[in-house]
C-alpha cells in the first residue's frame, strides 16, 4: 500500500497504521510536488509538504485500513490531500 498525505495529517495516518497493527511501514517525510490538492513545494508561494508511506499488508488488514483512511479523508476534506493506493507486491528476498 502507498499512502500520500499532507504533512499536517501525518500523525492521523500513523495512528491508523498502528491501530491496525501494521507490521511495519516506511515513511518518506517532506515530499514535494503537485496534485489534486494543489502544489506543495515548501516555499512561500506554495507552502506545505506531504508525507509518503509504504506498507506491506495482507488483504484482511488492507480492507479495514482503507476504510479508516477513507473516513479520515472525508473528515479532513478534499483540499487536505490524502491518497491511498493498493499495489500488488511479491516478496523476492
Amino acid at each position: 500500500m502507498m499512502i500520500l498525505v499532507d504533512s499536517n495529517h501525518q500523525k492521523d495516518v500513523e495512528k491508523i497504521l498502528e491501530a491496525h497493527q501494521t507490521p511495519g511501514y516506511t515513511e518518506v517525510p517532506n515530499v514535494l510536488g503537485k496534485g489534486d490538492s494543489g502544489r506543495k513545494l515548501g516555499n512561500r508561494a506554495f507552502p506545505g509538504s506531504s508525507n509518503l508511506y509504504f506498507a506491506a499488508v495482507d488483504g484482511n488488514i488492507c480492507q479495514t485500513l482503507c476504510a479508516d483512511l477513507k473516513a479520515l479523508h472525508e473528515k479532513a476534506g478534499p483540499e487536505e490531500g490524502l491518497k491511498a493506493f493498493i499495489l500488488d507486491a511479491e516478496l523476492v528476498v
